[in-house]
């Protein structure tokens, strides 16, 4: 560059000699038009090379500077594309922002650079990385953490910002933020730039450099956490599958166990079968011992159990119910044990003092049954079977639904049976006369409902005689 400079100079100053000659022999010379003639030509040759020297040196310069500026544009170019290289090779956050450190140290001379990040959640300021010769902690007199802060606070996050900052001990810094999608996910801080770097066409590539950046940043981001939900699933899946392992055993175990467990029920439902057995037998038992002391009853017990039980299943009566209601059924003239065979079995008409004697019968009854534990259920049907609607029965005189549910129905059932039945002493009625007979006591001696019952079911063709 400095050769090409002289030699303009050089030439000048030969002209310029040459013309101080030919101006000297013009002087000493008598013809003057030709001698000034050839003047003024030698002078337009001088003016006319003059201009095309300097017109030249000034193209010169020009394309001098248009090719910096193409040898510069050339360089962003291809830091550029190296750039976007490195996003497209690479999920590795570290070696992502020591490349653009690398990137910017080249264009900008910078002596650190420190990317500071947002956590998303949070909003807090996270110091990540720091590439350079000082440490970001202790370094200057500007307050990083704070501006970072206000940055986010301010919602900023249209486009990239470029700022320069102060700091005495540092010199220039420079703050560049980095968004993606109109959302401010960092900023990196540059120390110390060259000057001139912050022209005007600069700005735009380092605003190129930081979107590149944060682009990268947050796909590598995007992508561990990708990777490690995938981890995670792995890890609960092979969680599961041992769990399915350890739950196949178990299952195993519970179906052995099942199997026990249906043997033992078998056994069980056996045993239950041969006690059930043994209760219907000391209830037959029972129930044969009071037909063995009164044979004009033979059957009665029976036919009121069958009658009552029909009229609870009307009722919908539970299973439960209806299985004590049949055990307190055929027991419920028991206590007639207690009894004297004179009173049961006399033909005539009973006195007073006897038939206070047979209303003893429910009560002694409830006494000889009331510590056997699977008759329990049915002691108050036992009790007040002779109990009236209308509080006129015994052996306590309460009414309505203060009777229990088994009483009212054996109540009726008891009176239908005994309407029905042969007596030493009379002939039984026929059913439509009892019939009628219930019809007529129903709400006095009978509850309404179960006597209309028995009418319907007999009206319906159900045998109840």
């Amino acid at each position: 560059m400095q050769e090409k400079s002289v030699i303009p100079v050089i030439k000048y100053l030969s002209i310029f000699l040459i013309l101080m000659l030919m101006i000297i022999e013009f002087i000493s010379t008598t013809e003057l038009i030709p001698g000034l003639v050839v003047v003024l030509i030698l002078l337009y040759l001088i003016i006319d090379y003059l201009m095309r020297t300097f017109s030249e040196h000034n193209n010169f310069n020009i394309l001098s500077d248009l090719n910096k500026k193409v040898i510069k544009l050339e360089e962003e170019l291809e830091s550029l594309h190296e750039v976007s290289k490195i996003i497209t090779s690479t999920f590795e956050v570290k070696t992502i922002i020591e490349y653009i450190y690398n990137v910017l140290k080249r264009i900008t001379g910078c002596e650190w650079c420190h990317a500071y990040f947002i956590d998303k959640k949070t909003k807090i300021p996270v110091i990540n990385y720091e590439y350079g010769n000082k440490s970001f902690t202790n370094i200057g007199n500007l307050n990083y953490t704070k501006y970072v802060h206000t940055l986010t606070e301010s919602n900023f996050s249209e486009d990239t910002r470029i700022e320069i900052l102060s700091d005495k001990s540092l010199g220039k810094i420079v703050a560049i933020s980095l968004n993606v999608s109109n959302d401010t996910t960092g900023v990196v801080f540059i120390a110390n730039p060259m000057e001139g770097t912050f022209s005007a066409p600069n700005f735009n590539f380092l605003k190129s450099i930081a979107c590149y950046a944060a682009i990268s940043i947050r796909n590598a981001e995007m992508f561990n956490n990708i990777y490690s939900q995938k981890e995670e699933i792995e890890a609960l899946y092979e969680q599961s599958a041992a769990n399915n392992e350890e739950l196949n055993s178990y299952i195993k175990e519970l179906d052995e166990t099942k199997e026990e467990l249906n043997q033992k029920n078998e056994e069980l439902t056996k045993l239950f079968d041969e006690i059930h057995l043994g209760y219907l037998q000391t209830v037959m038992s029972l129930s044969n011992s009071i037909e063995a002391k009164d044979p004009y009853t033979r059957g009665h017990c029976q036919r009121v159990m069958e009658i009552s039980c029909e009229l609870a299943r009307a009722l919908k009566l539970t299973d439960k119910e209806i299985e004590d209601l049949r055990y307190a059924s055929i027991l419920h003239d028991i206590g007639k044990i207690g009894i004297s065979a004179s009173i049961l079995n006399k033909e005539g008409k009973l006195t007073d003092e006897e038939f206070d004697e047979i209303k003893k019968h429910p009560v002694i009854a409830y006494n000889i049954l009331k510590d056997v534990e699977f008759l329990k259920s049915g002691l108050n049907g036992i009790l007040q079977h002779h109990e009236r609607y209308d509080g006129k029965g015994y052996p306590h005189g309460i009414k309505g639904k203060e009777i229990c549910i088994f009483a009212r129905i054996m109540c009726v059932a008891d009176a239908f049976d005994a309407m029905t039945s042969d007596r030493p002493y009379r002939k039984g009625m026929s059913m439509e006369n009892a019939l009628k007979e219930i019809e007529r006591c129903k709400g006095t001696q009978f509850d309404p409902e179960i006597a209309d019952l028995l009418i319907s079911m007999a009206d319906g063709g159900i045998n109840i005689s």
